[in-house]
């Protein structure tokens, strides 16, 4: 397999992964308690986003090779 196609391949999870985590915030309940939970899966949402930006920019530049 090449390097391009895995990087879709890791890309394509990640970006499954961030729909799931997307999902899980927006159906935790609006209790104080579940506060954490929700801040905690906010900042995984947010690295998630910055590593499909970077897996996105390393997959064209690739393609441009």
């Amino acid at each position: 397999m090449s390097l391009e196609k895995k990087l879709e391949q890791i890309l394509e999870s990640a970006e499954y992964a961030s729909g799931e985590i997307y999902s899980a915030i927006d159906s935790l309940p609006d209790y104080s308690a579940n506060e954490s939970s929700n801040t905690m899966m906010s900042q995984a949402e947010s690295y998630l986003d910055d590593t499909i930006s970077d897996l996105q920019d390393i997959i064209k530049k690739l393609k441009e090779l």
